[in-house]
């Protein structure tokens, strides 16, 4: 019998640390494999997209020709497809944003907030010119933000409520003591009850119809990255749905 054996035996202390040591080797083994894993499969996205984007261009410019007919059933064909198309290319586009993503660096500088909104509503309302955005604010609010971060994080908020079949959406803000809350609320497809909870976590199945629900994610985390926060809840009077945002109006301190 060894000394090491025999201290074993001796110390139920070193076994214990023993039987822990080995668990977090395996721990580790394992967290290394997924590491290792969603770094392939982060190269195999970038060229599974690289791909179906070529492919998705060739069957538009086909649809647009049959979009072009003159047999109604067969340009009414042509539009499916088109829709079908663009619909598949903007979840690629959107999965894609959201597996490169870092995390969101900032370039603060004082932003009046009213005319950033618009360039929102105007970004958005060139894809989907069916949904009319109502917004009154004061025009002298100013914040210290990445506009160009928080552009796209409006923007993904605009396109949820687009691609939920919204018709008309109405943007207000409230200024408080130190910050803002922005409601977005609008009359498209509502979330169900037991989704709300989730609709702010990726690959939950919390989404709206027709949008694949990142898009939310990617504003979220652009929000809180400015020190801010989003929730989601059911809307009121005509608003099935409203999505308020926090925004401080200075920037946090280090």
């Amino acid at each position: 019998m060894t000394d090491i054996d025999h201290l074993d035996q001796q110390s139920p202390e070193l076994l214990a640390l023993r039987a822990e040591v080995a668990v977090l080797r395996r721990t580790l083994g394992e967290d290394v494999w997924r590491l290792r894993r969603l770094a392939e499969l982060g190269v195999a996205q970038a060229k599974l997209n690289h791909d179906l984007r070529n492919i998705m261009a060739s069957a538009l410019m086909v649809s647009d020709r049959l979009e072009a007919s003159e047999d109604a059933k067969v340009a009414r064909s042509g539009r499916l497809i088109v829709s079908a198309l663009e619909q598949a290319t903007a979840l690629i586009n959107t999965s894609m944003d959201f597996a490169q993503e870092g995390a969101p660096r900032l370039n603060r500088a004082p932003c009046v907030l009213s005319p950033l909104i618009e360039q929102a509503v105007q970004d958005v309302h060139t894809q989907h010119p069916g949904m009319a955005v109502e917004h009154g604010m004061a025009t002298d609010i100013t914040l210290d933000i990445d506009r160009a971060l928080l552009l796209r994080a409006f923007s993904h908020l605009l396109r949820t409520a687009a691609k939920a079949q919204a018709r008309r959406m109405s943007i207000t803000v409230e200024a408080l003591a130190e910050k803002i809350v922005i409601h977005f609320s609008d009359d498209g497809r509502p979330f169900r009850d037991e989704q709300l909870a989730h609709a702010l976590r990726p690959f939950s199945g919390a989404f709206r119809f027709g949008s694949s629900g990142l898009g939310l994610v990617i504003a979220r985390e652009l929000i809180e990255a400015h020190g801010g926060t989003i929730a989601v809840r059911h809307g009121e009077g005509e608003a099935s749905t409203t999505i308020e945002v926090m925004l401080p109006l200075a920037a946090p301190s280090a």
